[in-house]
């Protein structure tokens, strides 16, 4: 931990213009962070900016954080703890996703690179909860993906302790500076699925269905299928009967949900929630597998397996289509993929959400099928590319604010075509409209 020596004090009040560290340099100076924590399911919340420029770090906690951060000095054995800040807040109950980004006015980072470690107990006796270096080490750290995420429960009446730390870069043997800068907070309240396990016990999603029109598709969540946040692991005594599918061939903690058929064609996919959703629902890589089932538990019949939506352009998630039958029980199960590079492997976990639309994918032409909409990266700084199912190669494309306020539009867009957005930072609602049909994304523009 960090101490203030009786014989530097008097040096540091003749040093406060040169040296001005942040008012959160020390765990006993947390900035309390309570505001995130908004006791709704599927209601963020962001605070910010943070700055830890001029922090100094705890040498001490590092030894915990091997294998879970990776900026491990040239010469050194365990991962650096540099120049971090903290902050505190006591646990509500609930499961909680929790991040840090670029969104908010004011926020600008060296290489957008944190980690972050969270605490319980106090800060004389702190206890490692959750911690995490990257949301997507492969991916480009100019959109943001190198920023931290975490999933957890906070339990009621606990104290807790975050910490956030820069990056230390090297190159080989050459340092590289330390992440420094200006960073925003965000948090949402997620539905645990720690009791949907087992077919015998899936979570009923009619009302997705019920909300689903021709006009406009039905979500349900977010949802956690976290280990941390819902206690959910591995199962290497699953049935893996349907699964054929999929690549990893392994139940990664699978997610049950059930329904009743109302006679419609259907096409169910892994989402990051509605339009008018205030969060990202992060899933790692957003990789997940799913199958559709249908019969009673015990005796299920597959009938639909997806592993990734369209691999060739990095879309991961999975997607199933079926026709229902009036009065007939379905099964969903929702997997995250599981990873292997060479020296780690994990599951795909996160936070999650479902989208339904009219059509089945799988039993309809693609001109006529459900528009399936995707704008990337999300979060993005304004450099995004537009994407879209079906055979139109062509849309005219609308950018709209919270406020319902058209802000941009982009007119005759080629599919995978990328865009610079000149519009400030906020949440936005995209609009894609081809010859035949239309749909809509989420957008989230960081600073």
């Amino acid at each position: 931990m960090k101490y203030i020596l009786p014989s530097i004090l008097c040096l540091a009040l003749f040093t406060t213009d040169a040296i001005a560290q942040p008012e959160n340099d020390f765990c006993t100076d947390a900035i309390d962070i309570s505001d995130l924590l908004t006791g709704e399911i599927g209601v963020g919340a962001d605070l910010g900016p943070f700055s830890n420029i001029d922090a100094t770090g705890e040498a001490d906690l590092a030894a915990n954080l091997s294998d879970v951060w990776f900026d491990v000095a040239a010469g050194e054995e365990e991962p650096s703890v540099d120049q971090s800040v903290w902050f505190k807040f006591t646990g509500d109950g609930g499961v909680y996703q929790m991040a840090t980004g670029n969104w908010c006015p004011g926020s600008a980072m060296y290489a957008n690179d944190t980690q972050v470690a969270l605490y319980s107990g106090g800060c004389n006796s702190l206890n490692l909860v959750a911690a995490n270096d990257d949301m997507m080490y492969l991916w480009d750290s100019n959109q943001g993906w190198w920023y931290s995420i975490i999933n957890f429960r906070a339990e009621e009446g606990v104290d807790y302790w975050l910490m956030v730390d820069g990056f230390n870069h090297y190159q080989g043997n050459t340092f590289q500076g330390v992440s420094v800068g200006n960073f925003c907070l965000h948090a949402v309240k997620l539905e645990p699925t720690t009791e949907h396990t087992v077919c015998n016990n899936a979570r009923n999603i009619d009302a997705m269905f019920d909300a689903t029109s021709a006009a406009n598709p039905g979500f349900m969540g977010p949802f956690d299928d976290s280990e941390i946040g819902s206690g959910i692991g591995m199962n290497p005594d699953a049935d893996m009967e349907g699964t054929e599918c999929w690549e990893d061939a392994t139940d990664d903690g699978s997610v049950w949900f059930s329904f009743t058929g109302d006679g419609n064609p259907y096409t169910v996919t892994h989402s990051q929630c509605g339009p008018e959703a205030d969060y990202m629902a992060y899933y790692f890589g957003f990789d997940s597998q799913m199958v559709i089932y249908k019969g009673e538990c015990g005796e299920l019949v597959p009938i639909d397996c997806s592993e990734d939506i369209n691999p060739d352009e990095g879309q991961w998630w999975a997607q199933v289509g079926f026709d229902s039958e009036e009065g007939t029980e379905y099964y969903l199960r929702f997997d995250g993929f599981h990873w292997d590079n060479d020296f780690y492997d994990w599951s795909a976990e996160g936070s999650f959400c479902l989208r339904a639309d009219l059509g089945n994918i799988n039993g309809i032409s693609e001109s006529d099928a459900a528009l399936v909409t995707d704008v990337y990266p999300n979060p993005s700084e304004g450099t995004v590319t537009f994407s879209w199912s079906g055979n139109d190669s062509t849309a005219d494309i609308y950018i709209v604010d919270v406020t319902g306020k058209t802000i941009a539009s982009l007119l005759n867009v080629t599919r995978n075509e990328q865009h610079n957005l000149d519009v400030s930072p906020g949440h936005y609602i995209v609009q894609i409209i081809t010859n035949t049909t239309s749909g809509t994304s989420r957008l989230q523009i960081a600073n």
